[in-house]
């Protein structure tokens, strides 16, 4: 019967530890439960997070966008400077480049106006130019002098008539 009794105290004493390791377990796995729990929060926070910086991209390198394409605008003549209004109001470093892109923009056009005006200005004193040269050569050509001559000569005539 000592053997059973010692059976009996050894198997008493094993679901001890097993309920006591059953007890750890327990708490293991509630911890892991809290931890799992917090993962999840700060991974839909941080997906959230990198969500929004996402979207902020996107806005930016659309406006990027804009001003590679105010860029070819200028290139084909085609650029109209509040096209870029949106990404001019920006209090960053793209706003400040769309800014002074305007700016330049409107200078190159005030520079390209003043530019054209002086070239008509110009034409003008090369036609005015050419014309009197024109007339010099013809007052200097023989035919001209000797219709020159003959006027004289008609008005001589007349005046003494």
């Amino acid at each position: 019967m000592e053997n059973n009794e010692l059976n009996q105290e050894e198997l008493t004493k094993k679901v001890e530890e097993l309920q006591q390791e059953i007890e750890s377990l327990k708490i293991d796995k509630a911890d892991l439960e809290i931890v799992l729990e917090t993962i999840t929060e700060h991974s839909t926070n941080l997906e959230n997070e990198i969500y929004g910086k996402n979207e902020i991209l996107m806005k930016y390198l659309k406006q990027v966008e804009k001003i590679t394409r105010a860029a070819a605008a200028i290139e084909q003549g085609t650029f109209e400077i509040e096209s870029l209004n949106e990404v001019a109001a920006r209090d960053d470093q793209l706003g400040q480049l769309a800014r002074v892109f305007q700016n330049m923009v409107k200078q190159i056009k005030e520079r390209e106006e003043k530019l054209k005006q002086q070239v008509e200005e110009l034409k003008i004193e090369i036609d005015k130019t050419k014309k009197d040269k024109q007339v010099a050569e013809i007052l200097e050509t023989d035919n001209f002098k000797n219709l020159k001559r003959k006027l004289n000569r008609l008005k001589n005539k007349q005046n003494k008539d």
